[in-house]
């Protein structure tokens, strides 16, 4: 029997194509995930297919909501099959689609006795066909009902949202079965862990949502919720391999946090999504406060842009030293926020919410303009010629004009390439497929490249060989507790022979103290940043740290 197919469209892009489908696509249809991507599903249709349900979709699409029809699709070979489909978008927070999902089923023996097909619609109508469990749809229609009965017999419930961590890194690494045998895994534990007929739904690739409902004691809550969290932290047998997986749990209360459906999942979100933030491994329970939190995120996000036009943002600098012979190597421009009203915002603050909205390519390119303008005028009044580092979100270097933003940045300020140096994070590598061309291009152009907060991701090192990266920075989680932890000493260790070994420049930074700075020296570490030799300074200390290096040289 074919599996279920499942396809996914980004209607943001010309034509609204495929973006991802998985097995059960391939088996169902003949065409191969590389055949398809990136085109309209239109070449799965032919002379028999009905224009009337073709029309069906189409409206669905066009109005951004759910529906379905059984149509007669076209494989590979020519052949057709009947197809029960049903698109389904995902909306955004502004309520306008972000993907259109379709679930293809071939019903064709259905088709023919149509008696047999009717528990096969309802199944996909209903459920999600990975793990069995209800789809959002259905599950919201019976909280609702739910919630209802609760307020009348006077009983309180709790909607618990489970999101795991980069289950997306599980897919890449092992394959979409294992990552949907992982999916069934989860589902198995979450019913095996709580009362029969508890309803259980899976909203969307790794997220699970769960009502507990008619409590009469509200620390039945916590108890079913924490028992739930110690299961789901016991490590899943995988191909000989035992994985652990990280999640967030966030959790709502009936009727305190909310009365109705939508409210208790965007509140049982909210606390979910605190409880990723700050790492939290135990459930973590909706507050107020997280809805005071929401409101100063959208009032930086509002912020953002009227701070960049008043020049309310300045670079501060860190200096790279050299641990064989102490001289200043280079420096890091680190963005800073002067608030007129709140003072100094943090980056930690600001950056996350503008990578989140977007802004972080247009506040990235300032960042990159400013520092490499800063640095062609330290050059032009003699100072000594050293790379400035300018640290690169993920959202800025996939943007299409990346590269061409740095050539014009090079271009309007007059900063040679070998003055410029660009940090990309670790989970960059991730996707070596989309970053090695643009890094090629980068390096042939002169530009210096490093990887940042190494240590922290999950890159291979067969990326770190193949992809033109000169430069590799250890996150400081393994320098702070150097060298007093034999652990973290060993792990330290190998990194920096690692590093050497694929012929890179190896950095270390958070130094702080000297026996950290000793240690590295006396492991070959090739450079240091830290409060050590320096915290991050404005241009005018710049100036004076480079006044004396050019007396120090002559």
């Amino acid at each position: 029997m074919m599996g279920v197919g499942l396809a996914i469209t980004d209607p943001n892009l010309e034509d609204n194509p495929l973006v991802y489908v998985n097995r059960g696509f391939e088996q169902i249809t003949g065409y191969s995930r590389e055949e398809v991507l990136m085109r309209n599903s239109r070449f799965l249709q032919g002379e028999e297919t009905d224009k009337e349900h073709l029309n069906v979709i189409r409206q669905a699409i066009r109005e951004g909501r759910s529906d379905t029809v059984t149509i007669k699709n076209y494989k590979k070979d020519g052949t057709t099959f009947w197809n029960q489909f049903i698109v389904s978008p995902i909306l955004g927070d502004d309520g306008q689609p972000l993907y259109f999902i379709g679930l293809q089923f071939d019903v064709t023996e259905e088709m023919e006795a149509r008696n047999a097909s009717d528990q096969k619609i309802h199944q996909l109508s209903n459920f999600d066909p990975v793990t069995g469990l209800w789809n959002m749809n259905r599950f919201k229609e019976f909280v609702k009902s739910e919630l209802t009965l609760n307020e009348k017999e006077q009983k309180t419930a709790a909607i618990l949202r489970i999101n795991l961590n980069r289950f997306r890194y599980i897919n890449e690494s092992y394959g979409e079965a294992a990552g949907n045998e992982l999916l069934i895994g989860v589902a198995n534990r979450i019913r095996g862990c709580l009362p029969e007929g508890t309803l259980i739904c899976r909203s969307f690739a790794d997220e699970f949502i769960i009502l507990l409902s008619r409590l009469s004691d509200p620390l039945q809550i916590h108890r079913m919720a924490t028992d739930l969290s110690g299961r789901l932290k016991n490590p899943y047998a995988m191909f000989g391999e035992e994985i652990s997986m990280g999640f967030g749990m966030g959790i709502s209360i009936f009727p305190d946090d909310g009365k109705d459906v939508p409210q208790l999942l965007k509140h049982a979100e909210l606390a979910m999504k605190e409880a990723k933030t700050e790492s939290l491994s135990d459930p973590h329970y909706f507050d107020y406060y997280l809805m005071d939190k929401l409101l100063e995120r959208v009032q930086i996000e509002k912020k953002l842009p009227k701070a960049l036009a008043e020049s309310e943002f300045e670079l501060h600098y860190q200096p790279k030293i050299d641990l064989s012979t102490g001289a200043l190597t280079g420096l890091e421009a680190l963005i800073r926020w002067n608030d007129p009203t709140e003072g100094r915002i943090s980056p930690a603050s600001f950056i996350p919410i503008a990578e989140d909205s977007g802004f972080i390519v247009e506040l990235g390119e300032w960042v990159l303009w400013e520092a490499c303008w800063t640095n062609k005028k330290w050059q032009d009044a003699g100072y000594p010629k050293l790379p400035v580092s300018v640290n690169v979100s993920a959202v800025q270097f996939r943007h299409p004009q990346f590269v061409r933003t740095v050539e014009t940045v090079l271009e309007q300020t007059g900063l040679a390439p070998e003055y410029l140096e660009l940090e990309v994070t670790e989970s960059l590598l991730n996707d070596p497929v989309l970053i090695k061309d643009r890094l090629d291009s980068l390096k042939n152009r002169g530009i210096s490249l490093s990887i940042d907060d190494f240590g922290t991701g999950y890159s291979s090192i067969y990326y770190l060989k193949e992809l033109p990266l000169q430069v590799l920075k250890i996150d400081r989680t393994f320098i702070e507790n150097t060298p007093s932890s034999p652990r973290d000493n060993s792990l330290l260790q190998s990194i920096i022979q690692l590093g050497k070994s694929l012929g890179l420049t190896v950095l270390a930074e958070g130094v702080e103290t000297k026996e950290q700075f000793d240690f590295l020296r006396q492991n070959e570490c090739d450079q240091i940043q830290g409060f050590y030799y320096s915290r991050p300074v404005d241009k005018a200390a710049v100036e004076e740290m480079l006044k004396s290096s050019s007396s120090s040289a002559s």
